[in-house]
């Protein structure tokens, strides 16, 4: 019982240095260290225990793992930045504006293809678009909030370019390819759910087809606008590239064609996010510490003898994490770490990965701290329990189906 509670006392000090605004990264170094000074041996060598922290943190921070997490993200947020700044993703939406005639279906693609490039915050981008979508449509703002929140997180849990995703797959030590594989259940779970709980129910309206443009060249506009995230999945995914160098060719191939001159290049680098790195450094840290501290084994015994079933600690883990963070990266870099070492070798195989990342995703997508959802229902100026009707069942169906696809297998 005590190990259990010091577990949870590290949670609560997480979640409160990140009330405090601190960086995730520098959070979980923290708590890195909490965790090895109260699971350290007693008596106490402080002398000992701070010289095996900072192997441990050094290990973890040049582990060539943790290295090429790193690169990996950094190269997709630039890609973003210059999809972005070339105005490839504004064709995008115009084109399929321009495809689809029912605007029903505009209102589930437009934060679906937001979604596509991750920024913290992203649903605001959409929500201006799905507004335009729905005139006429009759939906009222709870609607249009949920609508607009959820259909931008429904490629979570498969698109391989997610930065969660990578950190998923990079914690459980499994190609980022096999874990969004076995998670296709998660996104139908997710696209039924918005579906049932934001679609259903709305009638067709046509849009008016006077000043459209030809379907040739609304498909030109599509391919000129898509093919750098064509490009950078068919060589990843369907040639086996190594997404590193998917990464570089397809942003090499960007800047040629836009013939983007290296002061661009400079300011874009410059003017980059970057906080996502350290918190993936952090997570590996953490994560670092938990195993070699013997955290994980001593805490999940003591959970086990209260008789909390070990999937349901694989599930809550990060359910509670995401929940209390709003941020899916922090409930996996503080939950995975907790339960699945103690699911076998292979916990992406025996279903344990799925349950869980679904643990996590429906943990955010209830956070009231999630900033997406904070942005969409001030921008809507939607009333939280009307959001949270179509939220709260959404997320069970996500919930139950990990727990019957985790239970086939």
């Amino acid at each position: 019982m005590l190990e259990s509670l010091k577990l949870v006392g590290i949670l609560a000090l997480i979640v409160f240095l990140l009330r405090l605004r601190w960086n995730l990264g520098l959070v979980l170094v923290v708590a890195s260290a909490v965790t090895g000074l109260l699971f350290a041996p007693v008596p106490v060598d402080w002398i000992a225990v701070g010289q095996g922290l900072a192997l441990d943190a050094l290990t973890a921070a040049i582990d060539p793992l943790t290295l090429r997490l790193v690169a990996i993200v950094l190269l997709i947020t630039f890609l973003g930045e210059l999809l972005r700044s070339t105005l490839q993703l504004e064709g995008l939406i115009r084109s399929l504006t321009d495809l689809f005639v029912d605007r029903r279906w505009l209102l589930a693609l437009l934060p679906m293809l937001i979604g596509l490039l991750p920024m913290v915050g992203g649903a605001i981008f959409s929500a201006p678009m799905v507004e335009e979508a729905g005139r006429g449509l009759n939906l009222n703002r709870e609607r249009q909030t949920f609508i607009n929140y959820w259909f931008r997180h429904t490629l979570e849990s498969v698109f391989p370019l997610y930065p969660s995703l990578i950190l998923a797959a990079g914690l459980l030590n499994v190609p980022v390819r096999r874990m969004a594989a076995t998670q296709w259940p998660l996104f139908l779970a997710a696209l039924a759910g918005g579906i049932l709980f934001g679609l259903a129910g709305v009638r067709p309206v046509r849009s008016p087809g006077e000043g459209r443009p030809g379907r040739r060249e609304t498909l030109m506009l599509l391919f000129k606008s898509i093919w750098p995230i064509v490009l950078v999945l068919v060589l990843a995914l369907v040639l086996g590239l190594d997404l590193i160098l998917s990464l570089l060719i397809t942003i090499a191939a960007l800047v040629v064609v836009r013939r983007l001159r290296p002061r661009r290049l400079w300011e874009l680098a410059r003017h980059m996010p970057l906080g996502v790195a350290p918190i993936i450094v952090g997570a590996m840290i953490f994560r670092q510490v938990l195993e070699a501290s013997g955290a994980v084994e001593v805490a999940s015994a003591s959970l086990g003898n209260l008789g909390i079933p070990l999937p349901l600690i694989v599930f809550l883990a990060p359910f509670l994490s995401g929940l209390l963070t709003g941020l899916l990266t922090a409930a996996f870099a503080i939950g995975f770490p907790i339960g699945l070492p103690l699911c076998g070798p292979d916990p992406v195989g025996g279903g344990w990965g799925l349950l869980a990342y679904a643990g996590g995703l429906a943990g955010i997508l209830l956070s009231p701290m999630h900033l997406c959802l904070v942005l969409t229902r001030v921008y809507f100026k939607a009333e939280w329990g009307g959001i949270y009707r179509r939220l709260m069942p959404a997320a069970l169906l996500l919930a139950a189906t990990a727990a019957m696809v985790f239970l086939v297998r």
